[in-house]
C-alpha cells in the first residue's frame, strides 16, 4: 500500500508540475497573440489614420492648385492678356561635380480662347536658358515689357515662338518671403487689348499694380498661406 501511495503521490505531484508548466506555457502563448494582435490593430490603425491623412492633404492640395487657377483666371480676364502663367523653380539632377542642376517649369496655365497651350513645352526648362528673368525680377518685376525690346537670347525667342508681343513677370516668394519660388508671367500675344485697356482711361500703372496685387494673392495660395 505504502508503495502504492508513493506512486500515486508521485504521479500526481508530476501531473501538478506538468499542468503548471502547460498554464505558464498557454498564458505566455496568449498573451503573445495578445500582443501581436494588439500590435497588429494599432498597425492597422495607423496605416488607416496615414491614409486619412494623406487624402486629406491631397484634398487640400486639390483646392489649394484650383484657387491658384481661378485667381490666374480672373487675373487674366481682368488685364485681358492671353496668358497667365506660374513658372516654378526646382533641382533637376545634379552635374558630375555634385552641384545642382536648376530648372523652372509652368505649374499652373490659363489661356484665352484659341491661343495655344505654353505649359507642355515649358516643362524642365534649364534656368540658364531664362537668366534674363533674374534681371528683369529685380529690376522691372510687375512693369509691362516689349519682347521687340529684348535683346536676343532663348528668353526671347520663346515668346516669339507663342507670338507674345508683350508680358510681365512678377516675382514668387517661399514661405520665408525670402527665398524665390518663382514668377508670375502674364503674356499679351497682341497690343490690340492693351491699348483698348488705355482707350478706357486705365493707366499702364494702374495696370501693373492689378497685376502685382494678384500676384500677392496668388503667390499666398501657392505656399499655403491662406485658405480664402
Amino acid at each position: 500500500m505504502t508503495d502504492i501511495t508513493q506512486f500515486l503521490k508521485s504521479a500526481t505531484d508530476t501531473a501538478l508540475v506538468w499542468g503548471e508548466f502547460l498554464g505558464v506555457l498557454i498564458m505566455g502563448v496568449g498573451i503573445g497573440v495578445a500582443g501581436v494582435l494588439r500590435r497588429r490593430k494599432q498597425s492597422e490603425k495607423q496605416q488607416k489614420e496615414a491614409i486619412q491623412k494623406e487624402a486629406v492633404e491631397e484634398s487640400r492640395r486639390v483646392v489649394r492648385h484650383s484657387r491658384v487657377h481661378e485667381h490666374l483666371t480672373e487675373l487674366r480676364v481682368t488685364v485681358r492678356a492671353s496668358r497667365c502663367l506660374v513658372f516654378q523653380f526646382h533641382n533637376g539632377g545634379k552635374f558630375a561635380d555634385g552641384s545642382s542642376i536648376k530648372r523652372v517649369s509652368v505649374t499652373h496655365e490659363s489661356c484665352a480662347n484659341g491661343v495655344k497651350s505654353m505649359m507642355i513645352e515649358s516643362q524642365d526648362v534649364l534656368l540658364n536658358r531664362y537668366m534674363e528673368v533674374v534681371k528683369l525680377l529685380e529690376h522691372s518685376s510687375d512693369q509691362i515689357i516689349a519682347v521687340d525690346t529684348l535683346p536676343e537670347s532663348s528668353f526671347r525667342s520663346s515668346f516669339e515662338i507663342n507670338t507674345v508681343q508683350f508680358f510681365t513677370v512678377s516675382p514668387l516668394k517661399c514661405m520665408d518671403g525670402v527665398t524665390p519660388l518663382g514668377f508670375l508671367c502674364c503674356q499679351w500675344c497682341s497690343a490690340d487689348a492693351l491699348n483698348g485697356i488705355e482707350e478706357e482711361g486705365i493707366s499702364k500703372h494702374s495696370l501693373e499694380q492689378v497685376i502685382e496685387s494678384n500676384s500677392k494673392t496668388i503667390n499666398a495660395h501657392l505656399i499655403n498661406k491662406t485658405e480664402a
